[in-house]
């Protein structure tokens, strides 16, 4: 059970790999882009946030490895928290939009 946590860390961790390396690709589905020095700013702030629920589901599988029973209750919990960075994401993009750019 712990190779599904495994799975969803990578592509997590792909995900964040991907924000940083090319920052200036529009990935977010959910964000409507105003500007290009925005889009850099943007996926940036999100690669960051997205850690989080990589950082869960492998600690999910490492957890799952020593105690398979918590299987169930510990993919809920990284599913709650891909939700939150989701939401956590959305909630600062509001703000990185109308800042005016530092550089």
């Amino acid at each position: 059970m712990s190779g599904i946590f495994l799975f969803l860390a990578l592509v997590l961790l792909g995900v964040v790999g991907l924000l940083t390396m090319a920052p200036a690709l529009r990935l977010l589905n959910f964000v409507h882009y105003e500007t290009t020095r925005a889009v850099i700013r943007i996926n940036r702030y999100a690669a960051n946030r997205l850690l989080l629920p990589a950082v869960v589901f492998l600690g999910g599988a490492y957890l799952t490895d020593l105690h398979p029973e918590l299987s169930l209750a510990l993919l809920f919990l990284g599913l709650m928290s891909i939700l939150a960075a989701v939401v956590w994401i959305a909630a600062g993009v509001t703000r990185l939009q109308h800042e005016p750019s530092q550089a």
